[in-house]
């Protein structure tokens, strides 16, 4: 660990995004055939960590952060008994991890415990990921054009070290491209002049609700902006970067038939005919969660672009991406009005709302009826403060994700609830969006 973060200090056109800790994804049922034999069993259980608003950070003396991270950390083995990767699945996951039949207990009842259904502890050397490589990951071959994206995504810019890490590295190296202008109508010669990956695990392992978390050292420096590391979570019906699978899709949560779900949600609740499997009169789409997409920079807290916010560059932005989206809403760059923007949002220390991001106005070229068509995307979102320590140095990103239930169990006298989501930074509470929120802001 230490020499793969000393030689990121001494490259200067290469920046490394790095998993040290392998990814986990906790769900109240378990199925065993994601789990990665070398995890250990005391990795294979987790309970939800406690939401505790606007705490200061825990302080740390001297001498007792070795000993904090052995506490923090799971001991894994850097050696593989094998190599975890296997021959490619060909056919995506049958079915969605089942959902949660339980909701989180009472403060008196038996803590909850969700099981291990996915891990990858990324210790075995020289692993790729080209497409039809590995089980269970993905790294595009493709260009990437969506939010004016500098790079080119090569899947050899993807692979685990000696050190028992997942690497994502991103260069300056130039890659000719023929790709379809979508604004002239006509495809042109396009050379970008970085290289980068993404990994997806896109129609192989599908999941509804749990917990999961990811042990990441970010890339670059903290005062300088340009690269833009993200960890985040799509709807299988959406793929990132190929713009035509989201159309009509992202960010869409709605199982409501309205005016404007009618003709702007592609597979909507107004649906009266079934398809592919896809049961009549059930909304679908492909909202988005980030668990962290970081920007690094010098801009602090009240300056420049930040002048109204409690909280600058760099920071982590953790959200919930979502249409419909609210009408009337706040002007980027402006607090909220009474009743422009969602109820039940508790940010925690060093948080702000992010003021400069509301969310998109989604508009096709090729729609016959923008007025009926067009949408709008929210972006629910929390700014966390970070620093110099939060780049080159391994940190524990973390959600959890609840899932509403309409019967209630018995800890709660059999009342609806709604669900939330929950981010954490070192298992320290970021923001909570509560389902009430939600549900009530439509």
């Amino acid at each position: 660990m230490r020499e793969t973060m000393n030689r990121r200090t001494k490259l200067t056109s290469l920046q490394w995004l790095v998993f040290s800790l392998p990814l986990l994804l906790h769900l109240p049922s378990s199925h065993a055939g994601w789990i990665d034999p070398d995890t250990p069993e005391e990795a294979r259980t987790v309970s939800p960590l406690k939401m505790v608003p606007n705490l200061p950070p825990k302080k740390h003396h001297k001498g007792d952060d070795d000993d904090d991270d052995d506490k923090k950390k799971h001991h894994r083995r850097r050696t593989p008994t094998q190599s975890p990767t296997g021959w490619p699945t060909y056919q995506p996951t049958d079915f969605p991890t089942p959902a949660p039949t339980t909701t989180t207990p009472a403060p008196t009842s038996t803590e909850r415990v969700y099981d291990l259904v996915f891990s990858d502890e990324f210790n075995a050397p020289h692993r790729t990921f080209q497409d039809g490589n590995d089980p269970r990951w993905t790294a595009l071959e493709k260009n990437d054009y969506t939010n004016d994206a500098q790079h080119y995504y090569s899947p050899n810019n993807a692979f685990t070290d000696t050190e028992g890490n997942l690497v994502i590295k991103t260069e300056a190296a130039d890659t000719t491209i023929v790709g379809f202008n979508d604004v002239k109508f006509k495809k042109e010669r396009v050379k970008k002049h970085f290289k980068s990956a993404m990994l997806q695990s896109w129609n192989k392992f599908c999941f509804t609700g749990g917990v999961m978390e990811a042990e990441i050292a970010l890339p670059g420096r903290h005062d300088i902006g340009g690269l833009w590391p993200a960890f985040w979570m799509l709807g299988n019906l959406a793929r990132h970067t190929y713009v035509g699978s989201s159309e009509h899709i992202w960010p869409w949560s709605s199982s409501v038939c309205t005016e404007k779900s009618k003709s702007a949600q592609l597979i909507s609740a107004c649906d009266r005919v079934q398809h592919y499997g896809l049961h009549k009169g059930v909304g679908r789409g492909a909202p988005e969660v980030d668990v962290f997409e970081v920007q690094a920079g010098s801009i602090k807290a009240g300056k420049g672009s930040f002048i109204q916010m409690p909280v600058g560059q760099p920071f982590m932005s953790s959200s919930y991406q979502v249409a419909p989206g609210r009408l009337p809403r706040p002007g980027e760059g402006w607090w909220p009005g009474p009743g422009q923007w969602y109820n039940n949002l508790t940010g925690g220390m060093n948080t702000s709302l992010n003021i400069a991001f509301y969310g998109t106005y989604n508009h096709f070229a090729d729609d016959t009826d923008p007025a009926s068509q067009d949408y709008w995307g929210d972006a629910i979102s929390y700014n966390r403060q970070m620093d110099e320590s939060h780049f080159g140095q391994f940190h524990k990103y973390r959600i959890e994700w609840e899932l509403p239930d309409k019967k209630g169990t018995k800890e709660n006298n059999y009342t609806e609830t709604f669900g939330y989501l929950r981010w954490f930074l070192d298992d320290e509470f970021v923001l909570e969006v509560k389902g009430e929120g939600l549900n009530s802001s439509r």
